[in-house]
């Protein structure tokens, strides 16, 4: 713990409601954090005079990074981590908040297990900050080689937020999240998994995830169409890993589950909330090229019922699939 010295990395982006809170949850830590790095994204409000305020004290040890324009979270946490003087990263959203004893477990069990980064799970919580009831996946307290996370990621069996995590500084390079603006996570974890030795886990739910209705998982906007790109990001990356074949039958449903079934199923929303446009209409379209009849049986063999049923219907009777998605 001595050689220790984490630095959290805070993107600000129009949280003039949240933020306050944010803040004081990192500052409240029972192992204190060395020092915050604020990153002004340029939301036009007042978030980050608002963070300062609760920070004036110096108790610790902040700056601020500004970015030239609105970039996007992802370029954001680059920004900060450019900035940042620790060798333990913590990136968090500007709207959540997290456990007192976040940094002390998470700490511990990254040591402990001599790991790359650490991951606990994470409770979801209403725009008000109210539980929701539910949860990221539970994982035991230990460890996973990289590997292994990386396959339960792209299986839906972990969760990819950054914010419920702690980094080895060396483990993310310079640049993890590069310039996309949208379904930055995934992507990037799984890169850092795949280069990690080993993947401390912890069970405890340390960090809130606030639901917003604004979120761009819950809308169609211009940076939708960039779940795509991270898919191919994905496909990709394990197109380069060894023993690619034993991905193979992974890498088929992720993409069917966080990826064009999600884009098709924001698409259909809109549309029955009278939202439909251009953007709507390509999501849909792409989504469809990108099913194939080849798909069905592998997808039932590897027990993913729900993508191949929407493979049969996006091939089949994708309006008669729209109108059922209406009622559920």
């Amino acid at each position: 713990m001595q050689d220790v010295s984490v630095s959290v990395v805070v993107p600000v982006y129009r949280s003039a409601a949240y933020i306050e809170a944010c803040v004081r949850s990192i500052i409240d830590q029972h192992a204190p954090v060395d020092e915050i790095v604020l990153v002004d994204d340029r939301g036009g409000d007042d978030s980050i005079e608002r963070a300062e305020a609760v920070l004036a004290d110096g108790e610790v040890a902040h700056r601020v990074v500004r970015m030239p324009h609105n970039s996007g979270v992802g370029p954001a946490r680059n920004a900060g981590l450019a900035a940042a003087s620790g060798n333990i990263i913590w990136f968090f959203d500007s709207d959540d908040i997290a456990d007192a004893a976040f940094t002390a477990t998470m700490l511990d069990q990254l040591l402990r297990s001599d790991a790359d980064f650490a991951t606990c799970t994470t409770r979801f919580v209403d725009e008000s900050g109210v539980p929701t009831g539910d949860f990221t996946p539970v994982l035991p307290t230990g460890a996973l080689s990289g590997d292994e996370y990386a396959n339960l990621l792209l299986r839906s069996r972990a969760r990819s937020y950054a914010s419920g995590k702690l980094f080895r500084r060396d483990v993310l390079g310079d640049d993890p999240w590069g310039t996309r603006r949208a379904y930055e996570d995934l992507s990037t974890i799984a890169r850092v998994a795949l280069d990690s030795r080993a993947v401390a886990t912890v069970p405890e739910a340390l960090y809130r995830y606030r639901l917003r209705n604004d979120s761009v998982s819950h809308r169609v906007t211009a940076d939708t169409r960039a779940i795509f790109e991270m898919g191919d990001e994905v496909l990709e990356m394990l197109d380069t890993v060894p023993d690619t074949r034993q991905w193979r039958s992974t890498a088929r449903s992720f993409v069917y589950r966080e990826v064009l079934i999600p884009a098709a199923h924001m698409a259909m929303r809109a549309e029955h909330e009278g939202g439909a446009g251009p953007m709507t209409n390509e999501l849909l379209r792409i989504a469809r090229a990108r099913v194939s009849r080849r798909d069905v049986l592998p997808l039932l063999a590897a027990g993913e019922m729900r993508s191949a049923v929407f493979a049969v219907a996006m091939l089949t009777a994708p309006h008669r699939y729209a109108n059922a998605l209406r009622h559920r």
